[in-house]
C-alpha cells in the first residue's frame, strides 16, 4: 500500500537523494524524505542532480544516487539503460491519475503543467481562450515570453502545433520545423526565457503580454502580486520522475522508498511544501485560495500529455531543430 513501511525495515540503510535543490527539494526532504528515514530506520542523505553525472555513475559502476527526480523525458528516453525498470509489485501505483506513468522506470514526483499565462490588465475582460490566441499579436498585442533553453521540452512544440489545429496524437515528423517556425513567426514578439525564475520575472515586471511558463512559475508571479492569470484550455499535463540509476547498491530499499513517497499524506504534505500538485488522488492539501486555483489537480479534463512514442522515437530531431534556432545555427 502505498505510504506504508514496516518500522524499522530499514535500519543501518543508507539512501541518496538527488533533486533540483532549492525550496522544492528542502520541501520534499521536509515533507517526505525526512518522515520516512524517522519510520523505516534509513539514513537519507541528498545531493543536487545532474543527468550528465548520472549518466557517467552508471557507465563507470560507481553509482552513489539512489534516487534521483528528474524530468520525465530522461526516463522515457533512458529506461532500461541509465535508470533500472522498477519492481512494480514493490510499488502502488494504483492511486496514480491514468496516464501520468509515462514508462517502466518512472514513478511521477509532481504534477504540474506547461500553461499560457497572461496579464488581466490588458486582456481581462477578453482574455485568450486557446494557443491560436498565443500567437495571435493583432488580436492579443504585446510580448511573448517562450522558454529557449537548448533542451527543449516536447510540450513546448506540441503547444505550437495546437496552436495550428494539428492533433499531438498524430505528429509527424515534418511537424517538428512546423513548430520551430510558428514561433520563428512571432517575429519581435517573442521573448525568450531560459530559466523558471526568469519566466517568471518577465510576468512580475510586465515585459511580456502572455507567456508559455510552467504553472508553479505563473503561481509564485501571481503570489507576488503580478496581475496574471492562468488559461487552463489546452494545456499540457507535465510530471517529474523519480527513477532509480542502474547499479544501485539496494534497489529492494530505494522501491520502499518510491512506495512510501506515492502515500496520500505525503503526496498533500508535498504539496503543501512546494505548491506542486500531489499525485496520488487521495490527498488533500490544506493550501490557501490562491494556491488552489493554480494546482493542476482538477484541470486534468482540460489537458493533454505528451505523445511520449513520438517524441521518444524523434528526440535527437526535434533537438537539433530546436537548438539550431535557438543558438542562431
Amino acid at each position: 500500500m502505498a505510504g506504508k513501511i514496516k518500522p524499522g525495515s530499514l535500519k543501518g540503510t543508507t539512501l541518496t537523494f538527488a533533486s533540483s535543490g532549492g525550496i522544492f527539494q528542502d520541501g520534499q526532504m521536509k515533507s517526505v524524505w525526512n518522515p520516512f528515514a524517522e519510520e523505516s530506520g534509513a539514513t537519507m542523505q541528498q545531493d543536487a542532480f545532474d543527468p550528465a553525472k548520472t549518466k557517467a555513475m552508471v557507465e563507470s559502476g560507481q553509482v552513489s544516487w539512489d534516487i534521483v527526480n528528474a524530468a520525465s523525458i530522461q526516463g522515457t528516453m533512458e529506461c532500461g539503460t541509465t535508470y533500472q525498470k522498477l519492481d512494480k509489485t514493490q510499488i502502488d501505483f494504483s492511486k496514480i491519475p491514468k496516464g501520468l506513468v509515462a514508462d517502466d522506470c518512472s514513478v511521477p514526483s509532481i504534477l504540474y503543467g506547461d500553461i499560457l499565462v497572461y496579464n488581466t490588465a490588458l486582456f481581462g475582460a477578453n482574455p485568450p481562450t486557446s494557443f491560436a490566441d498565443f500567437f495571435d499579436t493583432k488580436k492579443y498585442p504585446g510580448k511573448r515570453g517562450v522558454n529557449m533553453t537548448t533542451h527543449v521540452e516536447p510540450e513546448i512544440l506540441e503547444i505550437a502545433l495546437q496552436a495550428d489545429g494539428v492533433d499531438p496524437s498524430k505528429l509527424a515528423p515534418a511537424h517538428i520545423n512546423q513548430a520551430v517556425n510558428k514561433y520563428k513567426s512571432l517575429g519581435n514578439n517573442l521573448v525568450g526565457w531560459t530559466s523558471g525564475a526568469q519566466a517568471q520575472q518577465q510576468l512580475e515586471s510586465g515585459e511580456v503580454a502572455m507567456s508559455i511558463v510552467w504553472s508553479g512559475r505563473g503561481f509564485g508571479a501571481a503570489k507576488a502580486g503580478a496581475p496574471v492569470a492562468p488559461m487552463w484550455n489546452q494545456w499540457k499535463i507535465m510530471t517529474d520522475s523519480l527513477l532509480v540509476p542502474t547499479g544501485v547498491k539496494d534497489p529492494q530499499a530505494a522501491f520502499a522508498a518510491l512506495n512510501y513517497f506515492l502515500g496520500s499524506e505525503q503526496q498533500a504534505k508535498s504539496t503543501e511544501a512546494t505548491s506542486y500538485a500531489p499525485v496520488n488522488i487521495d490527498a488533500k492539501p490544506n493550501v490557501s485560495e490562491q494556491t488552489a486555483k493554480w494546482l493542476v489537480t482538477s484541470k486534468l479534463d482540460s489537458g493533454t500529455p505528451r505523445n511520449a512514442k513520438f517524441w521518444r522515437e524523434n528526440f535527437d530531431a526535434m533537438t537539433k531543430a530546436w537548438g539550431d534556432w535557438v543558438t542562431g545555427n
